[in-house]
């Protein structure tokens, strides 16, 4: 079996702003529904290895071995409309394979809301004001 996949940064960050997550000791899952969305059918996986856990071949090995975990894990699922990021950590590289089918399985289930203060990409936090460089503290 093979699942789609997620290609476009724009749809990596709708499933960050949008999704629940899910967060386990190898990975975080992200995981964004997407009933009502014509011309979509089925799961689409998109992975993500930052160079934080490792160089090219750690972040190579990572993705191969959440691949495989994720085809065996959503096989089932695979007729769900939805989009799942998998955010790894270095922990992915020994964790045990099984608990990572176990993990990826039920992310899709227990997948939590994002908190409400999160703030969404692309938007700066409120500024505050400062006194001007130079200038010293008033004291009364």
């Amino acid at each position: 079996m093979r699942l789609a996949r997620l290609t476009e940064r724009k749809e990596f960050l709708a499933a960050a702003a949008h999704g629940r997550r899910f967060r386990s000791s190898a990975f975080t899952a992200q995981v964004r529904d997407a009933e009502g969305e014509t011309g979509r059918d089925g799961l689409r996986l998109g992975l993500t290895a930052s160079r934080k856990v490792g160089g090219a071949v750690e972040r190579n090995r990572i993705r191969r071995r959440l691949r495989e975990a994720a085809k065996a894990a959503l096989a089932a699922q695979s007729g769900r409309n939805c989009d799942i990021v998998v955010v790894a950590r270095r922990e992915c590289l020994t964790a045990d394979f099984k608990s990572l089918v176990a993990d990826l399985s039920v992310a899709l289930d227990r997948a939590r809301p994002a908190k409400p203060g999160f703030a969404k990409p692309g938007r700066r936090p409120a500024e505050t004001k400062r006194a001007p460089a130079g200038s010293a503290p008033q004291r009364s």
